[in-house]
C-alpha cells in the first residue's frame, strides 16, 4: 500500500502558486530541488512589474526539449521547463532565464528602441567574426550582422568550431558564449548574469546591455 501511495504521487500533478502566477508541476523534481525556496528567492529580488501577463508556468519533460537541445520555452505567456535539473541552480538558471525573454514581450521598445544594445552586440559580433577568421575558419557564408537566431549559424559555432575554443574566443566579449547566438540570447545571458551574481563581469564586458537591464529593473511606469 505504501508502494501504491508513493507511485500515486509522483504520478499526480501538483498545483501551487508562486505569488499570482499558477505553477503545474506535471511530473516531479528531484527531492533535493526545493521549488518553495526558488520561487520565493525570484519573487524577492524581481521588481513586482517582471511578473505582469506572466500566465503560468509548467513543469515537466516533453519530446520538443530533446529535439530542440533545450531545457525550458518560453511561448504565449508561459514557461514551460524540463524537470529534469540536477540541483537548485540548474533550476534557477532556467528560470530566469525565461524571464528575460518575457521582458522581451514586456518591454521591446525600451530594450531594443534606440538600437544601443543592438549596436554593442553587432560591434561584438565582428569582433568574434575576426578571431574566427584570424584561427583559419572559413566565415564567409555567415551573416555575422544577423540578430535573429540560425541553426546554421549555431551548428558553425558549437560543433565545428566547437565548445572549448568558442568559450576561448569569446572570454571578455559575451557574458557567455552563447550570447553570441542572436541578440535574444544576448539579451537573456547577460539578464540571467545580472540576478545570478555576476553583475561586475557583465558591467565590465557587456555596459550597455547591464545598463539596459538596470532601467528595466528600476522601471516604474509600467
Amino acid at each position: 500500500m505504501k508502494e501504491y501511495i508513493s507511485e500515486k504521487v509522483r504520478h499526480t500533478t501538483r498545483y501551487f502558486k508562486f505569488g499570482n502566477i499558477p505553477v503545474e508541476e506535471i511530473e516531479p523534481v528531484p527531492a533535493s530541488i526545493n521549488l518553495n525556496a526558488i520561487f520565493k528567492a525570484l519573487e524577492d529580488n524581481f521588481p513586482s512589474h517582471y511578473f505582469q501577463k506572466l500566465k503560468g508556468i509548467t513543469i515537466g519533460h516533453k519530446k520538443e526539449f530533446d529535439e530542440r537541445d533545450v531545457n525550458a520555452v518560453y511561448q504565449d505567456g508561459m514557461f514551460q521547463i524540463t524537470n529534469r535539473q540536477k540541483n537548485n541552480k540548474d533550476l534557477m538558471d532556467d528560470l530566469v532565464h525565461e524571464f528575460a525573454h518575457h521582458m522581451e514581450t514586456l518591454f521591446p521598445t525600451e530594450i531594443y528602441g534606440d538600437r544601443r544594445l543592438i549596436d554593442e552586440f553587432l560591434k561584438k559580433r565582428h569582433e568574434l567574426r575576426f578571431e574566427i577568421q584570424s584561427e583559419g575558419y572559413w566565415v564567409q557564408e555567415y551573416d555575422f550582422d544577423n540578430l535573429k537566431y540560425n541553426e546554421s549559424f549555431d551548428k558553425f559555432l558549437y560543433k565545428r568550431v566547437g565548445r572549448s575554443i568558442l568559450h576561448v574566443m569569446t572570454s571578455g566579449l559575451f557574458i557567455r558564449p552563447y550570447g553570441a547566438i542572436s541578440i535574444r540570447e544576448y539579451f537573456a545571458t547577460g539578464f540571467e548574469a545580472y540576478y545570478l551574481g555576476k553583475q561586475s563581469a557583465l558591467e565590465k564586458i557587456s555596459p550597455m546591455l547591464y545598463d539596459k537591464i538596470t532601467e528595466l529593473h528600476n522601471y516604474s511606469e509600467y
